[in-house]
C-alpha cells in the first residue's frame, strides 16, 4: 500500500508542478519576450524484486522554454536589417523633400536665374531685365545658403542620433552582462534553467538588434558573448565594453565610433553595420556627404563660370565687368 501512495503521490506532484507551468504560461500570454515553458516528465527508476521489476511513477526532469536558437538568430538578423533600411529610407525622404520640389527645388530657382541671364542677352540695356537678373542672382545664392543650412542642422542631427544609438548600446551590453552572471548562477546552483531571466536576456539582445548587427555566441557557462562589427566584443561573460561617440580627428563637427574596453579604444566607425546605428553611419556616407558636397560644388562651378562670363564683359558705361557673385 505505501508504494501504492507513494507511485500515486508521485504523480499528484509532477502534474501539480506541470499545471503550476500551465499558470505561468497563462499569466503571461501576453508578456512581451516570454517564451512559453514546457513541463518535462520523467519515469522514476523501478525497484526490482525477485517476481520482477515494478515502477515507481514519475517526477519532473526540468521546466524548459520552447524556444529555437536558429530561428531567434534569423529573426535577429532581419529585424537589425529592417532598422537600417527604416533608419536609411526615413533620413533619405528629409534631403529628398528638401531638394526635390519642382516649385520651389533648386532647379527651379536655377531656371529662374537662367531665363534671367538670356533676358538680359536679348535687351542688355534694359533696366528692368537687368533688375530681375539680380534678384534672381539674389534668390539663387538665398537658396543655395538655405540648403546648406539645412544639410548642415541635419548632419548635427544625424551626430546626436549617433551619440544616443551608442549610449543605448552600451546600457542595453550593461544589462546582458549582468543577466549573464545572474543565469550562470542559477544553473550552478540548481542545475536548471532559470528560464524567465534567460527570456529577459534574449529581449536585451532582440532590443540590441534593432540598433545593430549582432552575433550571439553561448559559451559553456550559459552564459553568451556579443559581438559586433567586425567581431569587437561587446559582451564577454559577465563583463561589458562600451560604445562610446567620439569626435572625429579630421572633423570635430563630426561624430565617430569608438570601441572601449579595458585593453584599449578602438575605431569602429567603418565597421559597424545593421540597425539603426547602421542605417546612420550608411546614410551619412552614401547620401547626406554626398548632397552636401554636390551642393558646394554646384555653387562653386556656378560662380566661377558666371564670373569668367561677366568680368570679360563690359558696363553701360564701358567699363569692364568685375564678379558677379
Amino acid at each position: 500500500m505505501a508504494d501504492l501512495l507513494s507511485t500515486s503521490i508521485s504523480g499528484l506532484l509532477a502534474f501539480q508542478r506541470a499545471l503550476d507551468v500551465t499558470s505561468h504560461n497563462i499569466s503571461n500570454a501576453h508578456t512581451p519576450g516570454y517564451s512559453r515553458q514546457i513541463t518535462e516528465l520523467m519515469t522514476r527508476p523501478g525497484q526490482g524484486s525477485n517476481t520482477g521489476w515494478v515502477g515507481n511513477g514519475t517526477y519532473v526532469s526540468t521546466i524548459k522554454r520552447a524556444y529555437d536558437d536558429f530561428l531567434s538568430g534569423q529573426s535577429r538578423s532581419a529585424s537589425s536589417a529592417y532598422h537600417q533600411l527604416n533608419t536609411y529610407a526615413t533620413q533619405a525622404n528629409r534631403i529628398n523633400n528638401l531638394l526635390s520640389d519642382t516649385s520651389t527645388g533648386l532647379t527651379a530657382s536655377l531656371q529662374s536665374f537662367v531665363n534671367a541671364i538670356q533676358a538680359v542677352a536679348d535687351s542688355p540695356t534694359s533696366t528692368p531685365a537687368r533688375q530681375t537678373l539680380l534678384s534672381e542672382a539674389q534668390t539663387l545664392v538665398q537658396r543655395l545658403q538655405s540648403y546648406d543650412a539645412s544639410l548642415r542642422n541635419l548632419d548635427a542631427q544625424v551626430n546626436a542620433q549617433i551619440e544616443s544609438e551608442a549610449n543605448t548600446i552600451t546600457q542595453l551590453a550593461r544589462g546582458i552582462a549582468d543577466l549573464n552572471q545572474q543565469i550562470a548562477n542559477g544553473y550552478a546552483r540548481t542545475g536548471q534553467p532559470p528560464n524567465d531571466l534567460l527570456d529577459q536576456r534574449d529581449r536585451l539582445i532582440d532590443q540590441l538588434a534593432t540598433h545593430v548587427n549582432v552575433n550571439v555566441v553561448p559559451q559553456g557557462d550559459h552564459s553568451v558573448n556579443v559581438f559586433i562589427g567586425n567581431g569587437q566584443p561587446l559582451v564577454v561573460g559577465h563583463t561589458s565594453a562600451r560604445l562610446v561617440a567620439t569626435a572625429d580627428p579630421y572633423d570635430p563637427g563630426r561624430k565617430g565610433l569608438s570601441f572601449q574596453t579595458a585593453s584599449g579604444s578602438v575605431d569602429v566607425t567603418t565597421s559597424v553595420s545593421g540597425g539603426a546605428l547602421g542605417g546612420l553611419l550608411e546614410f551619412r556616407s552614401q547620401m547626406l556627404d554626398p548632397a552636401r558636397n554636390a551642393l558646394g560644388r554646384i555653387g562653386v562651378a556656378l560662380s566661377e563660370a558666371v564670373n569668367a562670363q561677366h568680368g570679360a564683359g563690359m558696363t553701360l558705361t564701358g567699363a569692364l565687368g568685375g564678379d558677379f557673385f
